[in-house]
């Protein structure tokens, strides 16, 4: 007699229809909206305390004025919690924990970069050239 013959290996029912004395998780969405909501808030609240922080630094040290660096910190606030959620939702496709932590971090390094990307630079004048003329006369 093997161990799949013998009932004791198998867990209780909870009736005669073949129940499961034990909950079972069928869930047929992969994610879900208030889970992705939540991990964005997290994810905007672990922005902004990093980039407040590093805000502070740099205004303490005369580098920014503060409502920029206000603005900077709100500016990373919201750009973490897009890129969390946006992460979130990518990693919940996976089956496989490993897939799942390599599509996070895909993602959200995708997402970052793609929110904090620096500003065009504005032309202010034309710098000086220096002239190339020689003081040779012409021939």
């Amino acid at each position: 007699m093997s161990q799949y013959d013998d009932r004791s290996w198998y867990p209780p029912m909870a009736s005669s229809q073949g129940m499961p004395a034990y909950p079972v998780s069928c869930n047929s969405t992969p994610y879900s909206p208030s889970a992705a909501f939540q991990m964005a808030k997290l994810g905007a609240l672990i922005g902004l305390t990093g980039a407040g922080a590093m805000n502070l630094h740099r205004y303490q040290q005369g580098e920014l004025a503060p409502s920029e660096a206000a603005l900077n910190t709100l500016r990373a606030g919201v750009a973490s919690g897009l890129a969390t959620a946006a992460a979130t939702l990518v990693a919940s496709q996976f089956r496989s924990p490993t897939l799942a932590i390599a599509a996070t971090l895909v993602t959200g390094t995708a997402a970052m970069y793609a929110l904090n990307a620096p500003a065009p630079s504005k032309p202010d004048q034309a710098p000086d050239l220096p002239s190339t003329e020689t003081d040779a006369e012409p021939a």
